[in-house]
């Protein structure tokens, strides 16, 4: 367990207004010792190169240069698996949400959230908490308890889960399971009624918090 006092934290974000916003009010917060700026996936790895106190890292997902953010992510997850990553970004859809925590990332954000909210979910992350109970803060809308059972599902809503979380449109489901398209739209709607859910990045999101997909 980490301690969540005097904090290092890295902003990865290749947008200047975005890292300024964040570093002023981080640096507001009487836990946060200093904060570091990355402006994409190169810069950040050499901070973290030359920084053995970086506690966590705030990374967007969608970065200028050769290095995306879940590139960034599965690379830090084999070099300094010891930094939990919070991906904070405005990109919300299945395939990099499911990308992003198969990475290693260990909460998934909108930069819209309340900033409580973020801090919460950053002191969530460093005090240890199990995942799932971290991953609660995924999503932007109140959906179900973090620690409530998997919902039950057939198998072949399972295997249509499955296929959401490689990033597969409806048609490539249809064609890897070999079934129609409007079969995959229905087991779709049969998925989102029990996860109580309205589309594809919440699906997944509930998903893998109640155990019904690993994100490893």
């Amino acid at each position: 367990m980490k301690n969540v006092s005097h904090l290092n934290i890295l902003v990865v974000d290749d947008h200047p207004i975005v890292r300024e916003g964040l570093r002023t009010f981080l640096g507001l917060l009487p836990e946060v010792l200093n904060v570091w700026e990355a402006q994409n996936g190169e810069e950040a790895i050499c901070i973290v190169s030359h920084h053995n106190d970086i506690d966590v890292i705030l990374m967007d997902l969608v970065l200028q240069g050769d290095l995306s953010g879940i590139n960034i992510i599965s690379r830090l997850k084999e070099t300094h698996p010891n930094i939990p990553v919070i991906v904070l970004t405005s990109y919300q859809n299945s395939e990099r949400v499911g990308a992003a925590m198969k990475a290693g990332a260990k909460a998934y954000l909108d930069k819209s959230i309340d900033p409580s909210r973020l801090v919460d979910t950053i002191q969530a992350v460093l005090r240890g908490e199990a995942e799932k109970d971290a991953s609660a803060r995924l999503d932007t809308n109140p959906l179900t308890s973090a620690n409530s059972f998997p919902p039950t599902v057939t198998p072949r809503e399972y295997e249509v889960l499955q296929a959401l979380s490689h990033g597969m449109s409806n048609k490539e489901i249809a064609a890897h399971l070999g079934i129609a398209e409007k079969t995959v739209k229905v087991h779709l709607s049969h998925i989102f009624a029990k996860l109580n859910v309205y589309d594809r990045t919440q699906a997944l999101l509930v998903a893998i918090r109640s155990g019904l997909l690993n994100p490893s």
